[in-house]
């Protein structure tokens, strides 16, 4: 009978310990107030790592577009040579290349300006709604941008890909708090459409301000060759 207490004792006691153990275990109330937060958080944190990358392949992009405007200054200079020295058929065939050069220019800045446009859109958000009004349509220009990319810069677009995923997992995991549809990575919507038509916009005049037209060139350089021949 007094095995029988003492074996009482000791499983009252260890009954004590195992709660007293899983209720350390357990999270605080203060633990449980700050992990309320910690979702927006993540989110918040993952917006901002996507600025990051986002920032990093637009310098790619700048350093790509400045490459491509020195080749063109260098061929520009070839087309006016040629035409001075009255070598027409090589003439044609520079300024051809030169078109070409400028139509991978014009459409690197405007994927530039693109990119730059969602990165400042993103460092709005702070609202689940933004999430809503912001990925959907970032996430449709990033999918633009890195088809136009994989030709030319396949890492880039490569990493676009891979950054355009992520905003999807950020919009599928926010969207349990808004009944808005969303359009991830698809045909691109109104919103992004016009900031792809913005950039668009924005790269022809740049194109326009920066380089020098190749016909007004060919004229000087024959009014020049006309009047050393006079």
């Amino acid at each position: 009978m007094k095995l029988d207490n003492n074996s009482g004792e000791i499983n009252l006691v260890n009954r004590f310990i195992n709660r007293w153990k899983n209720k350390e275990e357990e999270p605080s109330i203060s633990t449980k107030i700050k992990s309320i937060g910690k979702p927006a958080e993540s989110v918040k944190d993952q917006i901002n790592m996507v600025i990051q990358r986002l920032d990093v392949q637009t310098k790619t992009l700048d350093v790509a577009i400045q490459r491509f405007q020195s080749r063109d200054a260098n061929m520009f200079q070839c087309v006016v040579k040629a035409i001075a020295n009255r070598d027409q058929e090589r003439a044609n065939i520079l300024a051809n290349e030169l078109h070409e050069i400028r139509k991978v220019e014009k459409m690197l800045i405007q994927e530039s300006l693109a990119l730059e446009s969602v990165s400042m859109r993103l460092k709005t958000v702070s609202e689940v709604g933004d999430l809503v009004t912001i990925l959907g349509p970032a996430a449709s220009v990033l999918n633009d941008v890195r088809s136009d990319m994989s030709g030319i810069l396949p890492q880039a677009s490569q990493e676009l890909e891979n950054i355009g995923s992520l905003l999807g997992d950020i919009v599928t995991s926010s969207s349990q708090s808004s009944d808005m549809p969303m359009n991830i990575g698809g045909s691109p919507n109104a919103d992004a459409l016009a900031i792809l038509e913005e950039a668009e916009v924005a790269a022809e005049k740049r194109v326009n301000e920066q380089f020098p037209d190749v016909a007004t060139a060919v004229a000087a350089a024959n009014k020049r060759t006309g009047v050393e021949l006079g």
